[in-house]
């Protein structure tokens, strides 16, 4: 893991940076690189609601899944803003943060609109959610390009720092 700090580069599974003492983040890069989960997750969500308009799952099982996904999600979301950034790093981390962010809060919004499903039945509602869904996504898969991005030039940096010395 390298240190945002200093830039040194630590082993794994460790929590402060052996270096500068900093704390390190809490996903892995391997954790980060892969949208997988992400681009799943859309996938059920959309699954969701053709399963529900279809009449193979009833509503309170797609309400059942939905508040699941949902608890899920917040949880993620406490781990993601739980990571210390140190104040001189803010800036270069601004933009995938408010991506991500941006990302979360619109998956938050789709997540609520297709829970309005339940109380009028109108398709609308589950269109509109996975749209919003799908565009979260999209900036959630744009934040992890931008950290692998950032991870990179981080790693260039401290091979070019260390071969000077």
């Amino acid at each position: 893991m390298i240190c945002i700090k200093c830039g040194h580069k630590n082993p794994a599974g460790v929590n402060y940076c052996d270096s500068c003492g900093a704390i390190l983040p809490k996903m892995t890069q391997a954790e980060m690189a892969p949208p997988a989960k992400v681009n799943e997750r859309y996938m059920l969500l959309k699954d969701a609601g053709e399963k529900v308009r279809s009449g193979e799952w009833s509503v309170e099982e797609f309400i059942s899944f939905l508040k699941n996904i949902s608890a899920i999600l917040s949880q993620k979301e406490q781990e993601i803003r739980e990571i210390e950034i140190p104040s001189e790093a803010i800036a270069e981390f601004e933009e995938e943060l408010n991506m991500g962010f941006s990302g979360i809060e619109l998956y938050n919004q789709g997540i609520s609109e297709m829970m309005l499903y339940a109380e009028d039945l109108n398709p609308e509602h589950l269109e509109n959610g996975v749209e919003m869904i799908r565009e979260g996504n999209e900036r959630i898969n744009e934040a992890m390009r931008i950290n692998r991005e950032n991870r990179r030039k981080l790693e260039e940096m401290y091979i070019d720092t260390s071969t000077l010395m």
